[in-house]
């Protein structure tokens, strides 16, 4: 870039077009990816979910009105939200249960399409719960809840979720944090 110095106003390490940018959420991210570069569109959105367990290890999975399979607690974070308050916010929201994220267990990142742009997802912890806790269903987005043995629950879910569930009960086992995306696990 000529006439800018390293740290000055304008200087980037990138070559010349190709500036960052990021976005927190589907819908939020077209005005704040604005203020940050009004010459680029998102690059990334963020989305959370979380690991809900009982004290017999079965997982917590929800159904969505328009998803053919099954789902963990979570969904997209907000602008200016942290990741564990979106965690929290959506568990609150989609289950009706105040519970508190205890470390992030996955992180995976999702080629998008010509639908959607690419998503990392953020799956926490929490600790396990009594399933005949009530839940509260979101009635326009949560059509059902199920607490599966974890092997049913990985077959279940999503084709695209179905590593990241598995990954995630992975590193609650061996405390650990996994990363995934389409090459590789680590």
């Amino acid at each position: 870039m000529s006439g800018c110095e390293p740290g000055s106003a304008g200087w980037s390490s990138r070559p010349a077009g190709r500036r960052a940018s990021f976005s927190v959420g589907v819908g939020h991210s077209g005005e704040y990816s604005r203020l940050m570069n009004p010459y680029e569109t998102t690059v990334h959105r963020a989305a959370v979910g979380v690991l809900i367990t009982d004290f017999d290890g079965k997982v917590l999975l929800v159904s969505n009105p328009y998803r053919a399979k099954l789902v963990q607690v979570g969904g997209m974070v907000e602008v200016g939200e942290t990741l564990a308050a979106a965690a929290e916010r959506e568990t609150l929201e989609e289950i009706g249960l105040e519970l508190t994220v205890t470390r992030l267990l996955a992180v995976h990142f999702s080629r998008g399409n010509q639908h959607a742009p690419d998503t990392v997802l953020y799956v926490f912890d929490t600790d396990p719960i009594d399933s005949s806790t009530p839940l509260t269903l979101q009635a326009d987005e949560i059509s059902g809840a199920y607490w599966l043995e974890p092997e049913e629950a990985i077959a279940r879910h999503t084709e695209r979720g179905q590593a990241r569930l598995a990954a995630a009960l992975k590193a609650r086992a061996t405390n650990t944090t996994i990363y995934l995306d389409a090459d590789r696990t680590f």
